[in-house]
């Protein structure tokens, strides 16, 4: 099962600066994390970038394959909503961007800090989750 950083699973950033749609990386993020903040794994899994979608696709269709007749959708190997946030943010800082990724920052009001990795999959920016 992937987890995201602990405090993705149940924040909101309210009333930060910039665009709030997919097109625009710091509004990737906040729709990321207000999805994953309700618990909708299905809106968790749609912002996910392609990578990421790849991974956890791997790990369905090898559950298909052990398995038998149980079928899992992709959205159910995601853990979202279930652990209290580490810390509350306070907003995003773009700190790098290419022309198909992206780098955020999303920082809470005491000084933690964790980047977000991006890529761009047609005119929307898509959330990269680490590798295991």
């Amino acid at each position: 099962m992937l987890r995201a950083a602990p405090w993705v699973a149940s924040l909101l950033l309210a009333g930060c600066s910039g665009g709030d749609g997919p097109e625009n990386p710091e509004g990737a993020v906040r729709l990321f994390i207000a999805a994953a903040r309700t618990g909708d794994r299905s809106s968790v899994f749609q912002r996910l970038g392609p990578a990421t979608r790849a991974r956890i696709e791997a790990l369905q269709s090898t559950s298909r394959r052990l398995s038998g007749r149980m079928m899992m959708k992709t959205e159910d190997f995601l853990s979202v909503g279930w652990a209290p946030p580490a810390w509350e943010p306070a907003g995003t800082r773009l700190l790098r961007r290419d022309r198909d990724s992206v780098e955020v920052e999303v920082y809470s009001s005491t000084g933690d800090r964790h980047v977000l990795s991006l890529a761009r999959e047609g005119r929307e920016w898509k959330i990269e989750l680490p590798g295991q």
